[in-house]
């Protein structure tokens, strides 16, 4: 018997060797680690040409834990070839923890128990799906196939899940009213070792005044990223006569739309390819306020990461970061699509650098409180419950 995971995180296997996301195989360790049986990981196989974000290769007699990869169709799909071996590993399993690639689906009609995992609510669903499609009809199409998803097989499954895990504020909210226990977490790759020390954030804050205020943002360059915004805030920010250096560092469609917006001032707004994750923590904890757009509800890991730099985050108010600029009082929120309001917003805190040393200490508090590891173990202690409760009955 094993807890199997199930992930959508792509990964490849080939000649003995798997390449797949860091942050998802860091995770997958401390699942090892702290499971009470042996660990299963089944993902989709990378499909020719997709990328993944921080890559990194592992060899498979390395792991401590099993994997396995399934080929997908368009819908993210098992293959119907990859159905009986899915069938199979799920029937063997003590829990399943995660729904993605139809697992939830299978767990009910093998009486397998299952702890779902959730990132977006019904909201975001919908603004990822339809974001990028032009056209009206398109777009009201992949609404209403979104809500009847969610109405015929989203919320059910919420119900009939022994455990909901809920990657930050929108879909907790969402999924407590369906299942009564819900578990709350935030998800990011900022472990203890990482944070930035008291003594080197004193030191950045102190040492700020007399040159210009140091900007980040790093993430995906993609619309729903909001990533062109960034750039905007920066033009804002110069326009308003600011003595301001925008950096991001990413990869993703609007690289070169956003190398167009900050061709005019080669010296204060520069766009970097990505660079791995240990290397970006370096890198942020130079830097005085991480700029963040985000024009959706996603539960993303830059805000923990962020602030585990000692980096306030400006950013817009969606759902999640408005809950979280409240719990952290580590930034500041502007209204949706205001990039002339988020630079205001930085204008300010650079004429008050006490209020931004205020906000950078309680950035790396609010970090601290909720570190990789301790946000795995809460997991990792919830799911061997789970566990002990033993099969679904029939």
């Amino acid at each position: 018997m094993t807890i199997t995971v199930v992930h959508s995180n792509p990964v490849a296997l080939q000649s003995g060797v798997m390449r797949v996301d860091r942050k998802f195989h860091l995770g997958m360790l401390r699942y090892a680690d702290g499971l009470d049986e042996p660990v299963l990981t089944v993902n989709p196989a990378t499909r020719v040409g997709q990328s993944i974000m921080d890559p990194i290769e592992v060899p498979l007699n390395e792991l401590p834990y099993a994997v396995m990869a399934i080929r997908t169709g368009a819908d993210r799909l098992p293959l119907p070839s990859e159905l009986p071996p899915l069938s199979a590993v799920i029937g063997r399993s003590t829990l399943v923890y995660g729904g993605d690639l139809g697992a939830a689906h299978l767990c009910r009609a093998l009486h397998v128990p299952y702890v779902l995992m959730l990132e977006y609510d019904l909201q975001t669903q919908i603004a990822v799906t339809t974001l990028e499609v032009t056209g009206q009809a398109r777009r009201l199409v992949r609404s209403a196939r979104c809500i009847w998803q969610h109405v015929v097989e989203g919320i059910p499954q919420i119900r009939a899940a022994r455990s909901v895990h809920c990657n930050g504020f929108p879909v907790y909210e969402t999924a407590r009213r369906h299942n009564p226990n819900c578990l709350l977490y935030f998800d990011s790759r900022m472990s203890s070792g990482m944070l930035i020390g008291q003594d080197e954030l004193e030191a950045r804050v102190s040492n700020s005044h007399g040159r210009p205020l140091q900007l980040l943002y790093s993430g995906r360059y993609e619309p729903f990223k909001g990533a062109l915004d960034v750039l905007r805030v920066g033009v804002n920010c110069l326009e308003l006569g600011l003595d301001i250096e925008l950096h991001c560092y990413g990869q993703g469609s609007l690289r070169e739309q956003m190398l167009r917006t900050a061709a005019p001032w080669p010296d204060r707004l520069h766009v970097h390819d990505a660079i791995p994750y240990p290397d970006l923590v370096r890198t942020s904890r130079s830097f005085d306020l991480f700029v963040c757009c985000h024009v959706q509800n996603d539960p993303s890991c830059t805000y923990l990461e962020a602030l585990g730099s000692g980096l306030p985050v400006v950013g817009y108010a969606n759902a999640m970061w408005r809950d979280m600029c409240q719990a952290s009082g580590a930034g500041t929120c502007s209204r949706m699509g205001d990039a002339g309001a988020v630079a205001a917003r930085i204008q300010a805190l650079s004429d008050n650098r006490a209020m931004l040393a205020d906000m950078s200490a309680r950035a790396l508090a609010f970090a601290r409180s909720h570190l990789f590891e301790s946000e795995f173990d809460k997991r990792i202690e919830a799911i061997n419950c789970m566990a002990r409760e033993g099969p679904e009955p029939r």
